[in-house]
């Protein structure tokens, strides 16, 4: 009955709770801890799978967000130099535009100076017509209003002057 000689009775109840013990673990505990095992297992490897795909759907969108922003930059300098050009343009047009109305008041100016000129040139004459007519007449001591008014001798001397201003260079001082 020592070890070496064991007990039979003895031997044979711990086999049978050996084969007892062994089959509820068996039957009951090892897969309850097979499928916890691999629940966990899935959970491991199913969050590393998802966090896998979260990192290729991000990085995918990532790039995509990349490539809208890059297109996004090259319409805004699009609109940004047909901005430019636009204004350019309007700009172009409102000199051009100015100039046009800038021309038009110089020459209606011009011509109006000239109409006025015209104008004054006419009334001077006529004054300095009765103006003359009248010196001569107290130089003379005789009226000699009607003599003159029935001659155009008034007339052709300040033609004369005319000319004669003329001749000398000073077109613009006599002009009329």
């Amino acid at each position: 009955m020592g070890p070496l000689k064991p007990d039979i009775a003895e031997l044979i109840f711990g086999f049978i709770t050996f084969v007892v013990v062994f089959a509820v673990f068996a039957k009951v505990l090892l897969p309850r801890i097979g499928r916890t095992i691999a629940e966990r297992h899935d959970a491991l490897e199913g969050g590393f799978d998802r966090a896998t795909d979260l990192q290729a759907e991000s990085e995918a969108a990532l790039a995509e967000l990349r490539a809208q922003m890059t297109e996004t930059r090259k319409e805004a300098a699009l609109v940004r130099q047909q901005a430019s050009e636009e204004g350019a343009r309007l700009m172009a047009e409102a000199r051009a535009e100015g100039q046009r109305i800038k021309e038009e008041l110089v020459t209606s100016g011009h011509r109006q100076l000239d109409a006025d000129l015209t104008l004054a040139s006419a009334s001077l004459h006529a004054e300095l017509g009765l103006i003359a007519t009248e010196l001569a007449g107290k130089v003379l001591g005789e009226p000699v209003g009607t003599l003159v008014a029935d001659s155009d001798v008034i007339e052709r001397f300040l033609a004369e002057l005319d000319r004669m201003d003329t001749e000398q260079g000073g077109g613009s001082a006599g002009k009329g």
